[in-house]
């Protein structure tokens, strides 16, 4: 077991680097110059030598290699430099956002998972019935509209036409003056609607594998024993159903985690919400390099973190995984 974990943080670590290695290449193969924004905005007065001093500071002047080994230098320090936009460390400004991305993915994983399992196991008890054929539809559809579509239309019916929740954002006028549930039923509305963009389609998709996967047990040789000795369909279900596949659930959950990063930042862009998601889209459009490297190494990160959390928990799930 020592040795297998060995090898996966191994793989981890080898993945990460490459990731990190082909977004510095294409952030810096984009046409154009890093510094070039702010020369235009923030440094129209300087004079070509203090231009050029400002290319020296941010080492812009190193070839691409040395580049990127100077700021993995930087990073086995702990310091992700400075943001080419205001001067501020990276890290202060991912820490001031990272809340809010974490929050608004950890509520629509949970909505996701408390929708989903119902459906899933209601289409799986009912198979082929108009309970099992509607959610197909219903999901179907739900996975094929796209994220941003989705939330411009969400913004339309219930924040201008009907008025229901706020249109974006995460605080409305006065929130500061507000007593502490007055503060938190007025976060909440704001979340709706994102949080609603941002798990629908990871819901219709893990819905119908929960179905799946819960038909394919049915077939095995310990459900139908259990079924001999009398037990209701329910009973089996929770009893041998959802064990025989957590393994596979697991699998799908560690890879939730990826999606949910990368919709985030169209959610947090179409509802104006201060996250990750954002400064990403900020960053991107100022060609922010320490800002868009340091958001890279902390979604990676996450990512290869939850996918090597799930094939962990195996061994817990699965004795098998253990013994070999």
């Amino acid at each position: 077991m020592a040795g297998a974990l060995a090898r996966r943080l191994l793989n981890a670590g080898l993945t990460l680097a490459l990731v990190t290695v082909v977004v510095f290449c294409l952030i810096h193969l984009a046409p154009g110059d890093p510094l070039g924004g702010e020369a235009e905005d923030d440094h129209r007065r300087l004079t070509p030598a203090a231009r050029e001093a400002l290319r020296v500071h941010y080492r812009l002047d190193q070839p691409l290699h040395r580049q990127y080994l100077l700021w993995i230098a930087d990073v086995s320090r702990g310091d992700l430099g400075l943001s080419f936009h205001d001067r501020r460390p990276v890290w202060e400004k991912i820490h001031e956002r990272v809340g809010t991305t974490v929050t608004l993915n950890a509520l629509a994983l949970g909505v996701m998972l408390a929708l989903a399992v119902p459906v899933g196991t209601v289409a799986a008890l009912r198979r082929d019935s108009l309970w099992d054929r509607l959610p197909a539809v219903g999901t179907y559809l739900l996975y094929a509209v796209p994220v941003f579509w989705a939330g411009l239309l969400l913004q339309i019916l219930f924040a201008v036409r009907l008025g229901w929740l706020p249109l974006a954002g995460l605080r409305g006028p006065g929130h500061d003056l507000m007593a502490p549930l007055e503060r938190l039923l007025d976060t909440a509305a704001h979340l709706v609607l994102p949080v609603a963009c941002l798990s629908y389609g990871g819901l219709a998709y893990l819905s119908r594998f929960v179905r799946a996967t819960l038909i394919d047990n049915a077939v095995a040789d310990t459900w139908r024993a259990a079924q001999a000795r009398g037990l209701s369909p329910l009973a089996v279900l929770f009893r041998h159903g959802f064990r025989q596949a957590g393994v596979p659930m697991l699998t799908l959950a560690g890879f939730l985690l990826p999606a949910l990063v990368g919709g985030s930042v169209i959610v947090e862009s179409v509802f104006a919400i201060p996250g990750l998601g954002r400064l990403f889209v900020e960053a991107t459009f100022q060609r922010d390099v320490p800002v868009l490297m340091g958001l890279t190494l902390l979604s990676g990160t996450a990512t290869l973190a939850g996918i090597l959390a799930a094939d962990l928990t195996y061994a817990v799930v699965d004795p098998r995984v253990r013994r070999g």
